[in-house]
């Protein structure tokens, strides 16, 4: 039987070198593609003309309407009145036909007062109104 002579003997280890190579080569890739995006909006260009606006503007995301229990209307971090948020939204729909907007109405709102932010909405034009709620069952959960 094969007795134990030394106590120093090493176990086998991993070796981390290749691994930290790649992350210096990740970390310098990154380091130069920050750069280059930001030389990119150094660059001196004349620019060719457009006749139409949308070819210069990003399309928007879906723009979000919350309704708090004690009636306030807010859009874009401004508190609004519907006929206020009746006139933000025009300019927006106008340029983009296909605007979204998310209505988010606190729970306690009254369904009356919901009803007319969503009419101001629909007023302005707007034809893809989502009404904005949270799940109550958990997904892949069976409710009880």
């Amino acid at each position: 039987m094969p007795l134990k002579t030394s106590q120093n003997e090493e176990l086998p280890g991993i070796n981390l070198t290749s691994m930290i190579d790649v992350l210096f080569l990740l970390i310098i890739f990154f380091m130069v593609g920050t750069r280059f995006t930001e030389s990119e909006h150094q660059i001196s260009l004349k620019l060719p003309k457009s006749t139409s606006p949308e070819t210069m503007m990003d399309r928007p995301g879906a723009k979000i309407v919350n309704l708090y229990s004690d009636g306030t209307i807010e859009f874009e971090g401004r508190r609004l009145t519907s006929d206020q948020l009746t006139a933000s939204l025009e300019p927006l729909v106008r340029n983009y036909p296909d605007l979204q907007v998310r209505f988010r109405p606190d729970t306690g709102v009254p369904v009356g007062q919901a009803s007319q932010v969503m009419e101001a909405i629909s007023r302005s034009g707007v034809q893809d109104i989502r009404w904005a709620t949270t799940a109550s069952v958990m997904p892949g959960t069976r409710a009880r």
